[in-house]
């Protein structure tokens, strides 16, 4: 998009056109290095110019050639890993009733995009068929709180929201403390997006996976339609294989594979325009287990939602002009994010 302002409304016709039209009906297995892995421990553990120029360099490579990447080093131990997925399951344990009592966008509460989302929705991303997941959603920034979003009474499922804000805070932390790695991977100083996200518009999502043969005689549709994300980037944290993305240089669909200990992250729509499409956001959607449950905590996050981004000074020169005007997210709020 080249005109002087951002069209939410339009980006997400445009996108939602091309999702239509993408060929998913047979994905592979990945390759070994069709997923790169990226390992921020030894510049989290040193603080070393040289440790944090090393991760910068795969997590560019990464981002240019696929557009996704396995993190490690991350610090996100094995006991908090487990409890966060727990209380994901425990949650969704839970009666349908109980759920619904918190449901996304119910006129009781002022608060819009979150609380419980239905399986069979057709929300996030928008598509015409119903998404075969159900999710509990919050965010927080553009004037929103933890304490503005739906939550059950502690009776209903206790230490649920106790444990949801700590993984919360502790994935916020872990995401700002990429920031330098961005920065420098984008050849800019490594305090650049300091400014941009002292108060970052984050969403998380707490999201059930049915398996396919669950008996709904729907089992042709997706978990996740295809779409691509809008964020600047998204963590991915999951139990099992499921996340399809497409591998651009084959123009094959591959399943990514579910390492222990690390997360899937990608970059989104916003990063892209920002870096004046140095950086990809990759086409992906989500399948249902054949047969089990799947469970999948996504983190998305985003600059302050009124913060302007005008393409990164070293992403643009006179041979490569910005390819988009600057724009905040509060203009582009009208593009989703799935998985």
């Amino acid at each position: 998009m080249t005109s002087e302002t951002f069209d939410a409304e339009a980006k997400e016709r445009e996108l939602r056109a091309e999702s239509e039209s993408w060929d998913t009906s047979a994905p592979g297995p990945a390759r070994p290095d069709d997923v790169p892995v990226v390992d921020v421990g030894p510049w989290f553990r040193s603080g070393a110019a040289a440790d944090l120029e090393v991760a910068a360099g795969d997590l560019r490579a990464a981002c240019q050639r696929v557009g996704f990447h396995q993190l490690v080093g991350h610090g996100l131990d094995r006991a908090e890993r487990a409890a966060i997925l727990d209380v994901t399951r425990r949650f969704h344990d839970l009666d349908e009733t109980t759920k619904l009592s918190i449901a996304m966008d119910r006129p009781e509460h002022p608060v819009g995009g979150v609380g419980y989302l239905p399986y069979g929705n057709r929300k996030l991303p928008t598509r015409s068929a119903g998404n075969r997941n159900a999710a509990f959603l919050l965010k927080s920034g553009a004037g929103v709180r933890i304490d503005d979003n739906q939550w059950l009474p502690e009776a209903a499922l206790p230490g649920f929201r106790t444990a949801v804000e700590r993984y919360a805070r502790f994935v916020t932390d872990l995401a700002r403390r990429l920031l330098p790695v961005y920065a420098v991977a984008l050849e800019l100083d490594p305090d650049f997006f300091e400014p941009a996200f002292g108060d970052p518009f984050w969403r998380l999502r707490l999201t059930h996976y049915p398996p396919s043969d669950d008996g709904r005689g729907d089992g042709e549709g997706f978990g996740i339609a295809p779409h691509v994300d809008t964020t600047f980037f998204t963590l991915l944290l999951t139990d099992g294989p499921g996340l399809v993305i497409q591998q651009r240089q084959r123009d094959e669909w591959i399943t990514v594979p579910a390492l222990d200990d690390a997360y899937v992250v990608n970059s989104g729509e916003l990063l892209r325009q920002w870096s004046n499409d140095r950086f990809l956001s990759t086409r992906h959607f989500a399948d249902n287990p054949a047969t089990g449950d799947r469970y999948s905590v996504p983190y998305f996050f985003n600059a302050t939602a009124d913060h302007v981004m005008a393409v990164f000074p070293s992403c643009q020169g006179p041979d490569d002009p910005p390819r988009y005007p600057p724009f905040s997210y509060l203009q582009s709020q009208g593009v989703v994010q799935g998985e």
